[in-house]
C-alpha cells in the first residue's frame, strides 16, 4: 500500500513537473512571438523565474529548447540573449514567411466558419483601439493574435508551427516598427481586407494581402542595417553595470502571463 501510495505521489509529481515546463515554455514562446523581447536584449535566468513565478529547472530547460530553435542565443552568467541580425538573415526569414504565411492564408480563406471571420474582425477593432491609446505592447500582442488566429483557421497544425518556428526570430524585430512603420504602413485597411477576403471565400486575394504585409514589414526592418549589413537597434544594456542589467530586465515583464497549473 505504501508503494503504490508513494509510485502515485511520484506521477503526480511528475506530471505538474511536466505541465510546469511546458507552460514556462509557451509563455516564453509567447513573449518571443509578440514581441515583448527587443533585438539584442539580455535576460537572466533568475529574472525569468521571477517574473514567473517558478523555479530554476524548468526556466533552464525551456530556454535549452529555444536556444535550439535559434530564438535565444545562450551568454555567460546564466543568462540568454535576442539574437542580432543582419540584414541578409532578415531578408531571408522575410521570403520563407511570405511563402509559409501566404499558404496558411489561402487555405484559411477557404475553411473559415462565420465565427472565425467575426473573431478576427474583433481583434482587429481591438488592434485599432489600442493604437489610438498608443499602446505599443497591447498592439504587438494583437498583431500576433491576429496573424495566429487567421493561420489557425487553415487547420494545418504542421504549417502553424513552422510558421511559429519563424515567429519566434522574427518577432522581437516588431519593436523596430513603432512608432514610424505603424503609422504609415496601413495596416488597418489591410487587416480589413483580409476579413473580406474570407468573407468571399477568395484564397489569391488573402494570400495576397499576407504577402504584402509580411514583404514590407521585414523589408522595413531589413532597411534598418547599417553599411555592414548589421541591424543594431538602440536599447538597454544589461551589460556594463546593475543598473543597466535592472533596467533591461524591467523591459521584459512576464507578469500578466502567470502559470496556472489547475
Amino acid at each position: 500500500m505504501v508503494n503504490i501510495t508513494m509510485r502515485t505521489v511520484a506521477a503526480a509529481d511528475e506530471l505538474t513537473d511536466t505541465s510546469l515546463r511546458k507552460q514556462v515554455y509557451d509563455s516564453l514562446r509567447v513573449a518571443l512571438t509578440s514581441g515583448r523581447f527587443a533585438p539584442g536584449q539580455k535576460l537572466t535566468f533568475r529574472f525569468v523565474a521571477k517574473a514567473l513565478g517558478v523555479s530554476l529547472t524548468p526556466v533552464r530547460e525551456a530556454v535549452r529548447r529555444l536556444v535550439a530553435e535559434g530564438a535565444f542565443e545562450m551568454q555567460p552568467n546564466r543568462s540568454v540573449r535576442i539574437p542580432l541580425m543582419t540584414k541578409a538573415k532578415v531578408l531571408e526569414l522575410r521570403d520563407i514567411r511570405v511563402a509559409v504565411e501566404g499558404l496558411a492564408a489561402g487555405k484559411a480563406a477557404e475553411a473559415a466558419t462565420r465565427a472565425q471571420i467575426a473573431n478576427l474582425r474583433r481583434i482587429a477593432r481591438e488592434i485599432v483601439a489600442v493604437r489610438k491609446r498608443g499602446d505599443s505592447v497591447a498592439d504587438r500582442e494583437k498583431i500576433s493574435e491576429f496573424h495566429f488566429a487567421l493561420y489557425a483557421i487553415a487547420g494545418q497544425p504542421t504549417l502553424l508551427r513552422v510558421i511559429e518556428g519563424l515567429w519566434l526570430q522574427t518577432g522581437p524585430y516588431m519593436n523596430l516598427l513603432f512608432p514610424d512603420y505603424i503609422a504609415s504602413a496601413g495596416g488597418p485597411a489591410r487587416r480589413l481586407r483580409i476579413v473580406q477576403a474570407l468573407q468571399a471565400r477568395d484564397p489569391v486575394a488573402a494570400r495576397r494581402e499576407i504577402e504584402n504585409d509580411v514583404h514590407g514589414t521585414l523589408s522595413y526592418v531589413a532597411s534598418l542595417a547599417d553599411e555592414a549589413g548589421n541591424i543594431v537597434p538602440a536599447l538597454p544594456s544589461a551589460a556594463g553595470s546593475r543598473r543597466g542589467k535592472r533596467k533591461a530586465d524591467a523591459a521584459l515583464d512576464l507578469r500578466p502571463k502567470r502559470l496556472d497549473l489547475n
